[in-house]
């Protein structure tokens, strides 16, 4: 896998999987929050849900953060 770019911005291999690890974890939080609701016959919770999903967001925005860099000229 490449890095990607984005304008000035390029992310690296570990960013890119990093980002995915993130949203593959809101999506197991989803379908967990999703499930509970309908097992227990109740609400879905979207405080409790978006309180984990940031602790999930907050814990990885320093790695990527790390993984994207921004490039002075846009002739690379």
């Amino acid at each position: 896998m490449k890095p990607i770019k984005i304008g000035k911005l390029t992310i690296s291999k570990k960013g890119i999987q990093m980002i995915a690890f993130g949203f593959f974890c809101t999506g197991i939080l989803l379908g967990a929050f999703i499930a509970h609701s309908i097992k227990t016959d109740s609400n879905f919770n979207i405080p409790i849900f978006l309180i984990f999903n940031v602790i999930i967001w907050r814990f990885l925005r320093p790695k990527i953060k790390r993984e994207i860099i921004e490039s002075l000229s846009n002739n690379d």
